[in-house]
């Protein structure tokens, strides 16, 4: 009985244990620092009028130095994103951005 109630009480004692190490885990930034990030289909060489599509709020977002990926900041998660793009070979084209495609990203400085 002894050694029932023993590991009983270890039992809890662990999961408990595991779940604070995994709720610590996840906000391992503020809200603030986050950036997400999506790819482009080629190359571009310029983005402009960045916003949410349903919304068409003004978004924060800048094109790597690359060229290939879409850097957000403070994008608010769920949101569809649309703008305008100019490639490197010339062509521009409105992309629509799904935000199953969008990211979390961690930009070191």
């Amino acid at each position: 009985m002894k050694r029932l109630v023993f590991l009983f009480c270890f039992t809890i004692l662990g999961t408990c244990a595991i779940a604070q190490d995994t709720k610590q885990n996840t906000n391992f930034m503020p809200d603030g620092m986050r950036n997400f990030q999506f790819n482009l289909e080629k190359p571009a060489k310029r983005i402009s009028d960045l916003q949410y599509d349903k919304l068409s709020t003004p978004l924060k977002g800048v094109l790597s130095p690359d060229g290939k990926k879409v850097i957000l900041e403070q994008y608010q998660k769920g949101n569809r994103i649309k703008l305008n793009v100019e490639f490197e070979d010339g062509t521009s084209k409105e992309v629509t951005q799904s935000p199953c495609f969008i990211d979390p990203v961690v930009i070191e400085l």
